[in-house]
């Protein structure tokens, strides 16, 4: 979320970090307002993900003065902050990026810069970077806004966005973490569901061309396993479920990922400038004494790729054996799956482009 106001503010990341805390605020809460609403679309699809309202306008206009003098959501794009066509990333997208470590990194960092100056003396940009940080992550969030999800029922943020990756992936983040309430319904078979899709678009990525001899393509299948995770999700989203959640946890990584992707404040601050995020986020965490994942590359690249990979299946795009055919040989869509087909094989350790073996009989 916070990537996409980047483009929509003259100035960019750079002004992003320096506004205060309460702007920060009110341009989330302006994302939750502005959200794609087709009343057509059942609740939990990306185009209608939640009716839950988010501050009422006679309050929005107290903290709407950023967005009043710079209009970020004016814009004409459809895929961005239009009125009623901000749609957000999908929560794969905040899985992904959690799976660096970098939360766990950047929380060390505002400890250590705060208690003392093990790290050195910020920069003016990076303490700017550190307060907004620190405020809007690693305290109790004001009451009220869409974003307050802590609660004494809810006391940890840590434990809400695992508890959120659980129910609509069944999947854990890989470091250790401490114990999360782990429902009973969960998408557990989403892995291996979401595998075999990859696995049968890969052949038919690799024989989209081909004119002679067999065409082991099954359209027919794709579209079924395409129909069973978008059940599956949706199921998990039904009554606007998980759509608070996935906001706040997508917006939440953006924000880091957001610092990583240029030499930051922060980042220059920390002497750890590099030319790609994985090696920023390598040298911050050097500096502070805790690794992050070693498939850290593969977690940035993967972020954004199957969060619109996933947000197609949502949507119902390949339901119909059809229109599967757009998988292999579409400008847009192939170039997301052949990524996600390659970073989920390395971090997982499996690999989908590998031919099948049959069983033994």
């Amino acid at each position: 979320m916070f990537r996409q106001l980047t483009r929509q503010i003259p100035g960019g990341a750079e002004l992003l970090f320096r506004l205060h805390p309460i702007d920060l605020t009110s341009l989330l809460e302006q994302a939750w307002t502005f959200q794609r609403n087709d009343l057509s679309q059942p609740v939990g699809h990306p185009d209608h993900r939640s009716d839950i309202p988010g501050l009422p306008e006679r309050l929005q206009q107290l903290f709407e003065g950023f967005d009043r003098n710079q209009r970020v959501f004016s814009s004409t794009s459809p895929d961005d902050c239009r009125p009623g066509y901000v749609r957000w990333e999908h929560l794969s997208y905040a899985y992904m990026l959690e799976s660096t470590r970098l939360m766990e990194i950047f929380r060390r960092v505002v400890t250590l810069y705060r208690e003392g100056e093990e790290l050195g003396v910020p920069s003016n940009g990076a303490e700017h970077w550190l307060r907004n940080t620190e405020e809007l992550f690693f305290r109790e969030s004001a009451p009220f806004f869409i974003t307050a999800l802590t609660s004494f029922v809810r006391p940890n943020g840590d434990s809400i966005r695992r508890n959120a990756y659980y129910r609509m992936f069944g999947m854990d983040l890989t470091h250790p973490a401490e114990p999360y309430p782990k429902p009973a319904a969960a998408n557990t078979q989403f892995v291996s569901i979401f595998e075999e899709f990859l696995r049968e678009t890969w052949i038919g990525i690799i024989n989209v061309r081909n004119t002679i001899g067999p065409n082991p393509t099954d359209h027919a299948k794709i579209a079924d396993l395409a129909e069973r995770l978008s059940d599956m999700l949706s199921t998990r989203r039904l009554a606007s479920n998980l759509s608070r959640e996935e906001f706040w946890a997508i917006s939440t990584m953006a924000w880091f990922h957001l610092t990583l992707d240029f030499n930051s404040p922060i980042v220059s601050s920390l002497r750890a400038e590099a030319t790609s995020p994985e090696q920023r986020l390598f040298r911050i965490a050097e500096r502070v004494r805790i690794p992050a994942h070693a498939m850290s590359k593969s977690f940035f690249d993967i972020a954004d790729a199957i969060s619109r990979l996933l947000i197609n299946i949502e949507t119902r795009a390949f339901d119909d054996a059809a229109n599967v055919p757009v998988l292999f040989n579409d400008p847009l869509i192939t170039p997301d799956v052949q990524k996600v087909i390659t970073h989920w094989s390395i971090t997982t350790g499996r690999d989908l482009k590998a031919p099948k073996v049959a069983p033994n009989p």
